[in-house]
């Protein structure tokens, strides 16, 4: 019976020994998986903070170019709002279309041009066969019209903005139209939506500007009216030199008559040369051929 029951004692020792054994070889698997979970989970952490601050980066350099952008807006919105600014950006447009076209060249157009009655105008267009002038002056109505943009069925405003750009226009007509300028002065809106404004809402203006001898014009009918006035200015000039343009063709053709002379006595002293070249190379080999004879001891009868 003792027996027995050690064998039971042994048997049962064996089982809860294999027993540890297996959940402490599970429990380590377990620790292993666990630190790897750990480790995966702290790569991921770290990947996600990685991601975070490159965001957080990318944030602020575009809260920079957003801050940027808000202070050209900002200066822009300063030009568009002050009068004297906002003058001054008609007047480098003008400017840079005249420049664009005309060059710099005084004696088709001055800029800030000096008129005896003590106005300046802020462009003159020199024209041919003439000495008086084509005033340009740079209006910008735009305070009223940015007012009609915001309120497009408020008459009160489409009215005030027709009286400001009347009141350019007799401007204009009583400032720069004189006894030293043409009948005519030319009205620059640096503005195309305001100059289309005019042309579909303020048709009426345009026979008011007629009338007062102002032409009204955007960016892109100046340059038009800019284009076609220098081609006359080079048609007329031509026409004015045509007797020295005439000239100076015929003495073209002297000379060009002069070099064809000088190229064929040229072309004949070449073919003389070449004759005489090739008479010298022949001499030369005779020579050579009886230096070489008489010098190996073998001389052949001619």
């Amino acid at each position: 019976m003792e027996i027995v029951l050690s064998i039971i004692c042994i048997v049962l020792l064996v089982v809860v020994i294999y027993l540890l054994y297996t959940t402490q070889m599970k429990l380590h698997e377990k620790m292993a998986e666990t630190q790897a979970n750990s480790s995966s989970l702290d790569r991921q952490y770290n990947s996600i903070i990685t991601m975070l601050n490159d965001a957080s980066t990318s944030l602020g350099q575009s809260d920079t170019k957003i801050n940027q952008m808000i202070n050209d807006m900002h200066d822009i919105n300063v030009i568009m709002t002050n009068t004297k600014k906002r003058g001054t950006f008609g007047e480098y447009q003008l400017y840079h279309i005249l420049s664009l076209y005309c060059g710099d060249n005084s004696h088709i157009f001055e800029s800030q041009y000096h008129l005896s009655n003590g106005k300046i105008g802020d462009a003159a267009l020199h024209l041919p066969g003439n000495t008086k002038v084509l005033i340009i002056d740079s209006k910008f109505p735009m305070e009223n019209y940015l007012k009609i943009v915001d309120n497009p069925k408020d008459v009160v405003y489409h009215n005030e903005f027709k009286k400001n750009v009347k009141k350019h226009i007799d401007d204009i007509s009583s400032k720069y139209i004189t006894e030293e300028t043409l009948e005519e002065a030319v009205m620059f809106i640096p503005s195309e939506a305001i100059y289309l404004y005019l042309c579909d809402e303020c048709a009426d203006l345009y026979d008011y500007a007629h009338n007062k001898k102002v032409l009204m014009t955007s960016p892109s009918t100046l340059m038009g009216v800019v284009f076609t006035l220098i081609n006359i200015t080079k048609d007329f000039n031509r026409s004015e030199n045509i007797k020295e343009i005439e000239q100076r063709i015929i003495k073209l053709k002297e000379d060009t008559n002069r070099l064809d002379e000088r190229y064929d006595r040229v072309m004949k002293n070449l073919g003389s040369l070449e004759k005489s070249l090739k008479e010298l190379e022949i001499s030369k080999n005779k020579i050579s051929k009886t230096i070489n004879q008489a010098y190996d001891g073998a001389i052949e009868e001619e």
